[in-house]
């Protein structure tokens, strides 16, 4: 398992432009107690700083951010925390975009049409070890 085992908690780096998203998501998360949000980040640099800084487990990785797409930074980011896990936030997704994901090293790609608590199960599947695609890919 990925996540932190002295204390059970998955840490979790939020890599999400816009404002009113990071700050619902990390109200959110406050309320689950196995997910910390650990930092957050607005763009593919910060992101980068942010993953060898503070090592989490695993980055809910926006597909769009300022500086560019998030999937072409995966492999980046492995490099500076060979052991997160990645999962791509994205509003639409197909199936060459989960196999860009797939090739460049992520570990699943996740709609944000979605529920949060089924973003909550997602991440603690993916901290665990497995991958997650949407099935509607």
């Amino acid at each position: 398992m990925s996540a932190d085992i002295a204390d059970g908690r998955t840490r979790l780096l939020l890599a999400e432009d816009h404002p009113m998203v990071v700050v619902a998501l990390t109200s959110a998360f406050e309320l689950v107690d196995d997910i910390e949000v650990v930092a957050t980040s607005g763009s593919i640099a910060e992101t980068l700083g942010a993953a060898e800084r503070v090592r989490p487990d695993l980055i809910l990785l926006d597909r769009r951010l300022p500086d560019g797409n998030g999937i072409d930074a995966i492999e980046r980011l492995l490099q500076v925390s060979p052991k997160v896990r990645i999962l791509v936030f994205t509003g639409d997704a197909d199936r060459s975009m989960r196999d860009q994901v797939i090739e460049a090293g992520g570990a699943g790609l996740v709609l944000k049409t979605g529920l949060f608590d089924d973003l909550v199960d997602i991440i603690r599947q993916v901290a665990a070890g497995e991958d997650y695609f949407d099935p509607t890919m």
